[in-house]
């Protein structure tokens, strides 16, 4: 029997001067949207290092988006479930 999920992938990166330190991925599950991953890996470690703090405010900053986007996502699954009522 095929089981599948759907959901929404959304990625980022933090660029020093053109040059990407650091990467993000987040995944929201479509059926669920309360389920969400994230992942963040370095690119280029010493430049990663050097710019630690700039790092982090973009992490932060990706974070907020994502969240921004999950909390979307469950408001119109709400809406759904409301009207399929």
């Amino acid at each position: 029997m095929l089981n599948y999920k759907k959901s929404v992938t959304v990625t980022g990166g933090s660029y020093i001067d053109g040059v990407q330190a650091e990467g993000y991925s987040a995944t929201i599950n479509s059926d669920n949207p309360e389920d969400i991953t994230f992942s963040s890996w370095q690119t280029d470690k010493a430049l990663y290092k050097a710019n630690r703090a700039q790092c982090r405010k973009d992490s932060n900053e990706f974070e907020d988006i994502v969240y921004a986007l999950q909390d979307e996502m469950i408001s119109e699954k709400m809406a759904a479930e409301t009207q399929g009522e």
